[in-house]
């Protein structure tokens, strides 16, 4: 699936393909029709915010979405 990245090193963005994440127990998986950026995005982007538990140095933008369980 495609997906925004911000590389929170360099401060680059791609839209990057990465693999389809699982539902795992008692979750469910939303296939996303719509994704916004929000303030926080933009911060992240402008090196004013830095995630605190992030594993490697992406992240992916646009966590405000909207969809139907998949």
């Amino acid at each position: 699936m495609l997906a925004g990245r911000l590389d929170v090193g360099t401060a680059t963005f791609a839209v990057r393909e990465v693999p389809e994440p699982e539902a795992g127990p008692g979750q469910v998986r939303i296939a996303v029709a719509a994704a916004g950026v929000c303030l926080s995005d933009v911060h992240l982007i402008e090196g004013m915010l830095k995630p605190q538990y992030l594993r490697g140095d992406t992240v992916t933008l646009g966590h405000e979405v909207a969809g139907v369980i998949d």
